[in-house]
């Protein structure tokens, strides 16, 4: 959002798991605006927590609430997109599996196994086969 001098008012910054929350203020020594970060959000958790809420006007908790909104929805589609190609991309993996080093399977195998799992109880769940 655009504040009333011309200045974003908030921006997000990714780093790592969690977004930090920045806020743009106008130094009143340069006149120029600086970017005073107010809290972060964890991704797998996407929720204001209460030392962001603590740091934030109504307004700016509503522009929070706006992107979180946005962010969920993104991460909601991700998720379907992996989901409808996972067909597509097991093909492509198999390809690769037949063809790559042992050492380069080992790497993956315990991760690709335990996702399997996972995959097969949820659809034994969610699908009458």
């Amino acid at each position: 959002m655009i504040n009333s001098k011309g200045i974003q008012a908030m921006h997000f910054r990714f780093r790592g798991n969690n977004v930090q929350v920045v806020k743009s203020q106008l130094d009143p020594k340069t006149g120029k605006a600086k970017s005073v970060p107010i809290g972060s959000i964890n991704l797998a958790r996407l929720e204001i927590g209460d030392k962001l809420a603590s740091n934030c006007s109504a307004a700016e908790l509503k522009e929070i609430e706006n992107w979180l909104k946005r962010r969920r929805g993104i991460e909601e589609l991700k998720a379907k997109v992996a989901a409808l190609t996972l067909p597509e991309n097991i093909s492509s993996a198999l390809k690769w599996f037949a063809k790559a080093p042992p050492e380069e399977i080992e790497e993956v195998a315990d991760d690709v196994l335990v996702g399997i799992r996972q995959l097969r109880k949820v659809l034994q769940k969610r699908v009458a086969v």
